[in-house]
């Protein structure tokens, strides 16, 4: 007769924790993770990072437990191509390991496509996908330097969002950029500004714009993005691209109210006005 060996399990008062892979449950002492590797600077922003994210009534949402079954990864495209898995990032959390989870955000989080593949086959129905975008969305708000080295590029783009509205312009396809084009991508952007005036409705004749919205929206997209704190969110990031779109703002806000109080007293003249918005 074989005696079968038992394993006494010390669990946690939260069920989210227990996973059987584990013999110790709950977060691993400090001793044994690696935050000797991290810089006192660091360390202490690694803590504030994961406190101000647990904080965060969508954090708890999110997050339900694991099984450590792997599904969530195996079903991930990213990690077929990076060294990237939605597993490695539940089990952060679920340890409450704020070093590791500081570590994920920087180097790995931004390799997610966001297809939601993770959060459809997770048997322990956690929103995965969400507590990426929760990841990526504390990333900006603390400056991190992973999230100013993914959005530099974006720079442009995200001017002409936030002022304007569009996400691309006209005059942004040329032939170094869409070189898989072709012929085709030289001649458009030669004859740009003739195609564009062919279109038969006025607000898409422009080249420097996709549609040309009314002044009166422009100030009025701008200024639902600042009261929803997402101009805000770019300050730790781009203070350049920032300042430059507070300016904007300030500049157009300004002038509607002094078109709307002349137009109130009858004294508007329509000859001292711009010939588009856009010039301001």
């Amino acid at each position: 007769m074989f005696e079968l060996a038992t394993v006494k399990l010390s669990l946690p008062e939260d069920p989210r924790y227990l996973d059987m892979s584990y013999a110790e449950q709950g977060p691993l002492p400090e001793e044994m993770r690696n935050l000797d590797q991290l810089s006192e600077k660091d360390r202490k922003l690694a803590l504030e990072f994961y406190q101000s994210l647990a904080s965060d009534f969508r954090y708890n949402e999110y997050l339900r437990g694991c099984l450590n079954c792997g599904v969530c990864t195996s079903s991930c495209p990213a990690a077929k191509f990076y060294d990237f898995g939605p597993r490695e990032m539940i089990q952060y959390m679920m340890r409450g390991e704020y070093d590791k989870i500081y570590e994920f955000t920087n180097e790995k989080v931004w390799a997610c496509v966001q297809c939601y593949t993770c959060s459809m086959r997770c048997p322990f129905n956690n929103e995965i996908a969400g507590l990426i975008m929760l990841l990526r969305e504390y990333a900006v708000k603390f400056g991190l330097e992973s999230a100013k080295q993914i959005l530099a590029p974006y720079r442009r783009i995200l001017l002409t969002v936030l002022t304007t509205g569009n996400q691309v312009t006209p005059d942004m396809i040329q032939p170094e950029t869409f070189a898989d084009w072709g012929p085709q991508a030289l001649e458009e952007s030669k004859n740009m500004d003739v195609y564009r005036k062919a279109i038969p409705v006025d607000l898409m004749q422009r080249t420097d714009i996709g549609w040309h919205a009314s002044l009166q929206t422009a100030v009025e997209l701008m200024t639902i993005m600042i009261e929803a704190g997402v101009i805000e969110s770019l300050k730790n990031i781009d203070k350049d691209l920032y300042d430059m779109i507070i300016d904007i703002y300030e500049e157009r806000k300004q002038f509607l109210e002094e078109i709307k109080e002349k137009y109130q007293k009858g004294e508007l003249n329509e000859e001292e006005l711009p010939d588009s918005w856009l010039d301001l």
